[in-house]
């Protein structure tokens, strides 16, 4: 009778310890969230404020089509990626392979149509991506002021997000967003 007293306690201690450590968990993991959409804006400010004021912008190829880079905050970002329909306006990373929680620029260049742009997805932030459809509009802004805009004009889903993944379709600048939870990317084509 006593081994089962001290059993059922020891069980009470650790449902009651489990109970608590989740709690912990999805706390830590909303701030987690907050303060990325936090920094993220200030980031977004910050270029914009560093940035000459947005004018739209149409593709044309230039001689060098390299993207200049701002560095702000010892982070370097070549652009901020918009999409006005779902209130998400994101600074955009120079590097891909950094650690980080904002978009990154995977290759190519804005300027002759050939950018690729990485997002791993994280609550929060990139919520856009479970409801993005064709005809939604995405607006990307260099770091001369230039504005961009592209319309969704096709959307995929991929195991993978390599080179025959993202080329599947003729697009002037694709998304890829990786869900973590499902282990899928969401493969966004826009064209202008």
């Amino acid at each position: 009778m006593t081994n089962k007293r001290v059993v059922s306690k020891v069980c009470i201690l650790l449902g009651c310890f489990l109970l608590v450590a989740s709690v912990v968990a999805t706390v830590w993991w909303q701030w987690e969230i907050t303060s990325s959409e936090k920094t993220a804006k200030i980031y977004t400010q910050t270029i914009r404020s560093l940035i000459p004021t947005s004018q739209g912008a149409v593709l044309e190829e230039k001689q060098n089509n390299k993207m200049p880079v701002l560095s702000v905050q010892e982070t370097d970002f070549v652009g901020i990626l918009e999409i006005p329909s779902y209130n998400s306006e994101l600074p955009v990373c120079a590097s891909w392979g950094e650690i980080t929680k904002y978009p990154c620029q995977y290759s190519g260049s804005i300027y002759n149509g050939t950018m690729q742009i990485g997002i791993s997805s994280q609550k929060g932030q990139y919520d856009f991506y479970r409801e993005i459809s064709v005809g939604d509009a995405v607006l990307f802004t260099d770091m001369q002021g230039n504005c961009y805009t592209y319309t969704v004009s096709k959307l995929r889903y991929e195991k993978h997000a390599n080179n025959d993944a993202l080329t599947k379709e003729n697009a002037d600048l694709t998304l890829f967003i990786k869900n973590v939870y499902d282990f899928e990317y969401l493969i966004v084509y826009c064209n202008t």
